[in-house]
C-alpha cells in the first residue's frame, strides 16, 4: 500500500492529537556528552534502525559520545490552523541522543543524523503527539532541573518501571539518572555568536580522544553537518503492533527536521559535570548506552534558549509492505 491509497486518519471531535509542523518556543535546553561504548550502542541501532528498516536503509553510530539533554518548553503547538485554534501546553524533554550515519542502499557517503534512542517527557499530551505523529519513544517522568535564572548545578529523573525484574515486583517509580556539577563550578560562559558557539563545542570534542568511532573519511562532513546544531534532521523508528503484540502492522523508518527559528542565548557550561546512574531493569542504559552504573564524567555542558519547530516526518523506509528508502 502507498502513502496515496492509505485511508485519511480518523480524528475524533476534540482529539488532543496534533498535525505537525510543531512550534515549541521560548525553549531552555541543557546538554551534556557522556561517552557510552561503540559496541552497545551499535547493538541498539541495530536492533531499532536497522532491523525496522528491513535492509532498506543501514545505520552506523558515529560516536560513543551520548549526547544527553534536558529541555523546558515553556509553549509548544502545532501550526496546522485548526490545531493552533486549540491553544498550546508547556512540556520538558530529556532525551538521550545518538549520533548516526545512515545509508541508503547503492550509496557512497552517509546522511547523519540525531536519534533519540531514550526519551522522557513530563506531559501526556507531548507523549501522544510525539510517539503517534513521530515515533518518539516517549515515557512519562518526574524531574528536576534549574530554573532559569538558578545556576546549572543538578538535573534529576526518576522514572515508573521494574526495578528488579520479578514476578513479585509492583509498577514504581524509581531514579534512574542525575547530572550534577562539581563544587565552586559557575554559570558558565555566554557567548554572544551561534557560530562560534557550535565551533567551540566541536573543537572540544574533536580533542577528545575516542569521540569519533566511524570511517575517517566522513569526519569532515559531519562536522559541517553539525556546525547547523541544534538544527539537525532527527531518525526514528516508527511502529504499531498488532493486536496479538507479535506483529507491527506499520514499522517504518521517518526523519523530521528540527529548524531553529530564533536563538535568545548561548552558554558553555565550565568542566565539571558528572552523571550517575542508577539500575533500572526496566530502562537498562548501561546496556542500550554502555554507560556505567554509579558516577561518570559528562562533557561540554551547554545552554540554548531559542524557538524551533520540528516539521512534518518524512517516510525513508516503510518495512511494513518493504517499500524502499528514497
Amino acid at each position: 500500500m502507498t502513502a496515496s491509497s492509505r485511508p485519511s486518519f480518523l480524528y475524533p471531535p476534540g482529539s488532543p492529537l496534533m498535525h505537525p509542523a510543531l512550534a515549541l518556543t521560548k525553549a531552555r535546553m541543557y546538554g551534556f556528552w557522556v561517552p557510552g561504548e561503540i559496541q552497545a550502542l551499535q547493538a541498539s541501532i541495530d536492533a531499532t534502525l536497522n532491523q525496522g528498516s528491513g535492509g532498506g536503509m543501514t545505520f552506523v553510530v558515529v560516536s560513543p559520545f551520548v549526547l544527553m539533554t534536558f529541555t523546558d518548553i515553556a509553549r509548544a503547538y502545532s501550526l496546522w490552523p485548526d490545531d493552533r485554534a486549540k491553544g498550546w501546553g508547556r512540556e520538558v524533554d530529556i532525551v538521550a541522543w545518538v549520533m548516526v550515519a545512515g545509508f541508503v542502499k547503492g550509496q557512497l557517503r552517509p546522511s547523519f543524523y540525531a536519534y533519540p534512542l531514550h526519551i522522557w517527557v513530563d506531559d501526556c499530551m507531548a507523549l501522544i503527539v510525539g510517539r503517534e505523529v513521530f515515533g518518539y519513544p516517549k515515557y512519562l517522568c518526574n524531574y528536576t532541573m534549574p530554573k532559569p535564572s538558578e545556576p546549572p548545578l543538578a538535573f534529576t529523573m526518576a522514572v515508573k518501571g521494574f526495578q528488579p525484574f520479578t514476578p513479585d515486583t509492583e509498577l514504581s517509580v524509581h531514579p534512574l539518572l542525575e547530572v550534577t556539577a562539581l563544587p565552586g563550578l559557575s554559570s558558565g560562559r555566554q557567548v554572544g555568536d551561534v557560530q562560534t558557539w557550535r565551533g567551540d563545542l566541536l573543537e572540544g570534542l574533536q580533542q577528545v580522544p575516542g569521540f569519533w568511532a566511524a570511517d575517517r573519511s566522513w569526519r569532515k562532513s559531519f562536522d559541517q553537518w553539525f556546525m547547523q546544531f541544534p538544527a539537525m534532521p532527527q531518525i526514528f523508528l516508527k511502529q504499531f503492533p498488532d493486536a496479538t503484540g507479535q506483529q507491527a502492522v506499520y514499522q517504518a523508518i521517518v526523519s523530521a527536521d528540527a529548524q531553529v527559528q530564533s536563538i535568545h542565548g548561548l552558554w558553555l557550561l565550565d568542566h565539571g559535570y558528572q552523571l550517575n546512574l542508577h539500575e533500572f531493569a526496566s530502562f537498562p542504559l548501561n546496556t542500550t548506552l554502555g554507560w556505567a552504573l554509579g558516577e561518570q564524567k559528562a562533557w561540554f555542558g551547554f545552554r540554548i534558549d531559542f524557538d524551533f519547530q520540528v516539521e512534518p516526518g518524512v517516510e525513508l523506509v516503510n518495512n511494513t509492505n518493504g517499500t524502499e528508502a528514497r
